[in-house]
Order: structure tokens, then sequence, then C-alpha cells
């Protein structure tokens, strides 16, 4: 009978040494499969709740990482992840699903770069247009839009670098525009003035404006190279160029003439399309006046295009129309269909940002280019596409 009872008493532990070891296994195998995503992405810097970093998947999903590398900590890097969710986390941050990392490694598949650059007219292979960034970078993109091919144009955009596309030899590198906008505008000057011989640094030919203003004339043939010779002119400031012997504003010529011989103008303003004489288009500039533009090019026929143009008046010519100054398009340096009053908001992430019941708003740096900031309800600023590229 005592044999039996040990011979039941083994069996039972038996079984709980089983039932202890399936409970084991059972428990491994639960916490192996909590979720694990992987995917590409960009390392995010929130300034909100103290600041802390953040990763936005090419999906638009936001994951919050508990324990992300000091390394890894640059706001904008792309990365290829995996991580798993920590769905018992509670965050103060209220941002994006709490993760914990099991892999990262810089750089992926699609890397991006965002920037501020100059959309440049490159006469190879036939003639194209690429931006060069500020840091010297050259782009090439594959889809600039019509509206930006402008030489000498300032933009700020992000562009995903296509590495597997084969470019124009000895140019740029290929990329694919994200997004992109016109930035710090452009400045034009039109008037009267006289070309003077200064004796400076060598000596050198500028204009000295009818309002006193001094100009520095790049690449003036040399035709106007005459000390004391009264013109009129038109020409796009150079902020890019250092002044010689810190005479006069660099400018590039447009178009010049003699004193008399032409009325030259140079205006911001708004394309805007006039329904008579069975409909044409116009230019009202930011002053009031109203222009007719001559040899206006189709892509800037949109109503409500904001624009900067040199023109000359054209005198002596009769139009059916009977509005405004008729003026002969020289140049539209600057363009942009989604800037201004009547064509809405400027930029995606300024309708994004009022979207999610934001505050908007511009201002400008001491240089006195313009940038946007989003403005939350705890009075928290962020800039405008810093919190756009966080979910898209």
């Amino acid at each position: 009978m005592r044999g039996s009872y040990l011979n039941y008493s083994a069996v039972v532990l038996a079984l709980l040494s089983v039932a202890v070891a399936c409970g084991c296994m059972a428990g491994g195998e639960k916490d192996d499969t909590r979720d694990r995503i992987s995917g590409n992405g960009a390392i995010t810097y929130l300034d909100i709740v103290g600041g802390f970093y953040g990763i936005v998947a090419d999906d638009g999903s936001r994951y919050l990482p508990a324990d992300l590398p000091a390394d890894f900590r640059q706001d904008g890097l792309r990365v290829a992840f995996v991580v798993d969710r920590a769905e018992e986390t509670a965050t103060i941050q209220q941002w994006g699903t709490p993760v914990d990392i099991v892999s990262m490694e810089k750089g992926d598949a699609r890397r991006t770069v965002t920037a501020n650059g100059t959309v440049t007219y490159i006469d190879l292979e036939g003639g194209f247009y690429g931006i060069i960034a500020e840091d010297g970078m050259n782009c090439l993109p594959a889809n600039l839009p019509e509206e930006y091919r402008i030489d000498g144009l300032s933009v700020r955009f992000s562009a995903d670098l296509e590495e597997d596309v084969v470019g124009f030899p000895m140019w740029g590198i290929p990329v694919n525009i994200r997004t992109i906008e016109p930035s710090g505008g452009v400045r034009l000057v039109a008037g009267n003035g006289t070309i003077t011989y200064v004796d400076l640094e060598g000596g050198f030919y500028g204009i000295v404006a009818d309002d006193g203003e001094q100009y520095f004339p790049l690449g003036l043939s040399e035709a106007w190279l005459v000390d004391g010779m009264d013109v009129a002119f038109v020409a796009r400031a150079r902020e890019d160029v250092a002044a010689i012997g810190q005479w006069g504003a660099p400018v590039d010529v447009i178009a010049i003439d003699k004193a008399g011989s032409a009325t030259f103008v140079a205006e911001n303003g708004t394309v805007t399309y006039i329904d008579l004489e069975g409909g044409f288009y116009g230019i009202i500039a930011d002053g009031g006046r109203h222009y007719l533009p001559l040899g206006l090019e189709e892509r800037y026929r949109v109503d409500g295009m904001r624009v900067a143009f040199a023109g000359k008046i054209a005198r002596d010519i009769v139009t059916i129309q009977q509005w405004g100054t008729p003026v002969k398009i020289l140049a539209v340096p600057w363009a942009c269909s989604s800037c201004g009053g009547s064509a809405g908001i400027a930029n995606p992430a300024a309708a994004w940002c009022l979207a999610q019941g934001h505050a908007y708003e511009i201002r400008k740096n001491p240089d006195g280019s313009e940038y946007g900031v989003c403005i939350f309800a705890n009075g928290t600023v962020i800039d405008e596409w810093d919190y756009y590229r966080q979910s898209h």
C-alpha cells in the first residue's frame, strides 16, 4: 500500500513539473510575440513637454522610443528601424506609440534632404533646371513644378534622393521633390540714373540713381561704360554677391537704355483674370496700379498668382481691353501660385497647422527673410515644416 502511495506521489510530482514547464514555455512564447514593427523613417525632435525625439515612419506612423541612443538623436536623420510595441508604458508626451528599440541603422533605401537653395538653369545636355542648396549640394529634380523653373529663384525644399536614377553627366544628384516653396522672394529696382566711374579697387563703373541710391552692375556691357551717361534701367538685386569697396548694391541689369528713350518698371503684384472683352489677364501691383502685360508666359496666367516682374512701358500701343497700362514683360524672377490673399494659404505646412486647430503666424529672421510657425494652445511654438513632417 505504501509503495502504491509513493508511486502516486511520483506521478503527481511529474505532472506538476510538466505543468510548470509548460507554463514557463507559454510565458516565454508570449514575451516573444509582442508586436514587432520595422520600417524606414526620420528622427524628429519635438519641442513640447521639455523636448524629446520621436520617429516618424514613411507611412506617417509615429513612434516614441524610450531608449533612443545618443548618436541617433539628430533631427531629420533617416533611419531603418525595428522596434517592439511597449503597450504598458505610460508617457507624459502623449505623442506616438511607445516602443522599445530592437535594432536601428542610420540611412535607408530612401534618404531625404531638406534645405534652402537656388533654382539654376544649367546649360548642358540641351538645358535643364537644378537646385543648388546653400551647402553647395547640387540637386537634380525630376519633378520640379513649372512655376518654379525660374533661374535664380530662392526656394525652401525637401526631396528624396533617387540613388538608383542616372542623372545628367557630371552634374547633380537626382532627387524627387516632396515639398517646395519660394523663400525670401527677390528685390527688383527700376528708375533713372547716371553711369559713374568709381576710382576704388582698381576702378569700376556704377550707377547712381536719381534718388541717390548706388548700384554696382554686374556684367554691364562695354557700350554702357561711359562716365556721366544718363540711363534708364531695371535690375535685380544680388544679395549673394559682395560689393567692391563697400560701394553700391550689386545688381544684375535686366534692361538698360538711354534716359528718355524708355520707362522701366519693377513691381510686385497679383495676376488677375479680368472678365472683360472676352477675358484676359492683368497684373494689379501692390500699390494699386493696373498693368496689362504683353508677352506674359502661359505658366504665369493663373488667377491669384503672386509675381515679381520687370517690364518696359509700351507706348503708342492701342489695345481693345482699355484696362491698365500696357507693359512688355521683360522678366518674372519670382512667382508663386499659392501665395497671397486670393490664392489662399501659402503652403501645405500652413494648411496642416490650421487644419489641426492651431494658430499660424509668419515671422521674420534678423536678415529679413520670413518663416512660418505653428502655435499650440499651450503656447508651444514649432516651425511649420517641422510640425508638418511629423505626420507626412
